[in-house]
C-alpha cells in the first residue's frame, strides 16, 4: 500500500503534540477531519496508531512514527537539494586556472565560495592557457583563470588583476643586485619564453610588450615548460607577472622595469551559455575580489 507523505506528518504532529486538537492547531486545520484521516489510515493499516483519552502511541505507532521522521527528513532533504541545485546553490564547478593564478586567486576564491557558498564543491585542474580554452570550448570546464585567453565570441571575461611585468635573472647574473632595471641594460641576452604552443597568447604578448618598448632579443623557448621549473644562466632572463615574484624559483632574483610597459591582466573567462547553475555565483564571489 502507498502512505501520503501528509499522512505521515498528520501522525507525527499528533505524536509530537500529544493530542489531536494541539495538532490539529498547530497543522492549520480542524480537529475532527484530522481525527478521521488518521482512523482511515489505522483502518487501512488494520492497526491502532493511538491510544485515545488520554491520546498517546501504541508499540505499533512508535514504529511508524520513527519510520516516517526518516521518510519525511529525507523527503525535506531532497526538495532542498533539489531547488539547491536549480539556485546554483549546491552542485559541483569545474575551474581550470594557469600557474600563476595558483598563488592569490585560486585559494582566494575558493575561500570566497566556500564562505557564500558551502554547498557548492569546487574541482579545479591547473592547465596550460591553450589546454583551457579547448577545456571550454569542449565543456570540460565551467571557468578558467587566465592571463592570455583569446576573445572568441561565446566567452565573458572579468580582470580580477592587472599586474606589472617583471624581470626574473639568475642570482650569478650582473644585474641580480639590482631592485630595477632598464630594459636596454639586458641587450645581449636572451629571453627565456614560455613555449608559444602552450601559452600563445601570453607568449605573443611578452615579446609585444618587450618591442613596445623598442626592444628585441633572441627567444630561447624553455626546455621544460613552467615557472616552477624556469632555468637560467648568467645571460638569460624571462618576464613574468609580479605575483610569481613571491615564489621565484631557487637561485633567481626579480627585478622590477623602469619602462613603460602594458600590464599583465588575470581574468575569470566563462561561457556565455553555460548550463552550470554556480557559474554566476562564482562571477559574484570573483567581482567581490577584483582589484579596481
Amino acid at each position: 500500500m502507498t502512505i501520503d507523505l501528509r499522512l505521515m506528518r498528520y501522525v507525527v504532529t499528533v505524536a509530537d503534540e500529544g493530542g489531536f486538537q494541539r495538532a490539529a492547531d498547530r497543522l492549520h486545520m480542524a480537529q475532527p477531519p484530522l481525527s478521521r484521516q488518521i482512523a482511515a489510515l489505522e483502518r487501512e493499516l488494520g492497526v491502532r496508531l493511538f491510544e485515545r483519552r488520554p491520546t498517546r502511541l501504541t508499540e505499533p505507532g512508535k514504529v511508524f512514527v520513527e519510520g516516517a521522521r526518516a521518510l519525511l527528513a529525507e523527503a525535506d532533504a531532497l526538495v532542498e537539494r533539489t531547488v539547491g541545485v536549480a539556485h546554483g546553490m549546491t552542485g559541483t564547478l569545474r575551474l581550470g586556472y594557469v600557474t600563476s593564478a595558483a598563488y592569490w586567486a585560486v585559494p582566494t576564491l575558493l575561500s570566497a565560495m566556500g564562505a557564500r557558498h558551502p554547498g557548492i564543491r569546487v574541482e579545479t585542474r591547473e592547465m596550460w592557457s591553450a589546454d583551457l580554452a579547448a577545456a571550454l570550448e569542449r565543456d570540460e570546464i565551467d571557468a578558467a583563470l587566465s592571463r592570455s585567453l583569446p576573445h572568441r565570441p561565446g566567452l565573458a571575461r572579468l580582470t580580477l588583476v592587472r599586474e606589472d611585468l617583471v624581470v626574473v635573472v639568475s642570482a650569478g647574473h650582473r644585474l641580480a643586485g639590482r631592485t630595477e632595471l632598464s630594459l636596454r641594460e639586458l641587450r645581449g641576452d636572451t629571453l627565456r619564453a614560455i613555449r608559444r604552443d602552450i601559452a600563445p597568447a601570453f607568449h605573443d604578448a611578452i615579446l609585444a610588450a618587450l618591442q613596445g618598448a623598442g626592444e628585441r632579443f633572441p627567444v630561447e623557448e624553455e626546455p621544460v615548460p613552467g615557472f616552477r621549473h624556469l632555468v637560467l644562466d648568467h645571460h638569460t632572463f624571462a618576464v613574468v607577472p609580479q605575483a610569481l615574484t613571491r615564489h621565484l624559483p631557487p637561485g633567481t632574483a626579480a627585478l622590477r622595469i623602469s619602462d613603460e610597459l602594458p600590464g599583465c591582466e588575470l581574468e575569470l573567462v566563462w561561457r556565455t551559455d553555460t548550463s552550470a547553475p554556480p557559474v554566476p555565483l562564482l562571477v559574484r564571489a570573483a567581482r567581490a575580489l577584483a582589484v579596481p
